[in-house]
């Protein structure tokens, strides 16, 4: 045997104790769930917005966020970061009119959407587009022709990596 079970040890461990052990260990663990389960709730909650239709308001902004116990701002749409989950149908035709109240240029790009050039919101390569300047409104308009799930985010300096991206999800058309 090794110094750690020694005989005397093992004489005064018995299946009992282990399973009274066992028992504690389980009422200590489960002491912990119900904060555990109400976090989970909280931070649903907290989440980006759901925004549904075929006509949105979008809005970056620098917003004061704290994540790790000290203030920093973020680039938020909409007051979020993440931005609001946007939820399209296939076969609609979406606007959206994306406002910038930052200091520096903005510009959103549509991942994985088919969609005209012009219409792509990366400045200086989408035809036409050399982003939003401060203080002004862009009109986004495609049509949507296809589903799933994808996501949008800024071009523009370090927008995305300070918090200007979502998700996108489109309906099919004809359920499957």
């Amino acid at each position: 045997m090794s110094q750690f079970f020694t005989p005397s040890l093992l004489g005064r461990f018995t299946r009992r104790r282990f399973v009274q052990g066992l028992a504690a260990g389980g009422a200590l663990a489960a002491a912990g769930l119900p904060a555990l389960g109400r976090a989970e709730r909280n931070q649903a909650r907290v989440g980006p917005k759901l925004l549904r239709g075929n006509h949105f308001q979008l809005t970056y902004s620098p917003t004061p966020v704290n994540f790790t116990g000290k203030e920093r701002y973020a680039t938020a749409i909409n007051g979020s970061v993440p931005a609001p989950t946007l939820r399209w149908r296939e076969g609609d035709t979406v606007t959206l009119d994306v406002t910038n109240n930052l200091a520096e240029d903005a510009s959103i790009h549509w991942h994985g959407i088919i969609l005209p050039s012009a219409m792509d919101g990366v400045p200086h390569v989408s035809d036409g587009f050399g982003g939003i300047k401060p203080g002004e409104t862009f009109r986004y308009r495609f049509p949507v022709v296809q589903s799933g799930t994808y996501w949008y985010h800024s071009h523009s300096g370090f927008q995305e990596q300070a918090g200007a991206y979502g998700a996108i999800v489109i309906d099919p058309k004809e359920p499957e």
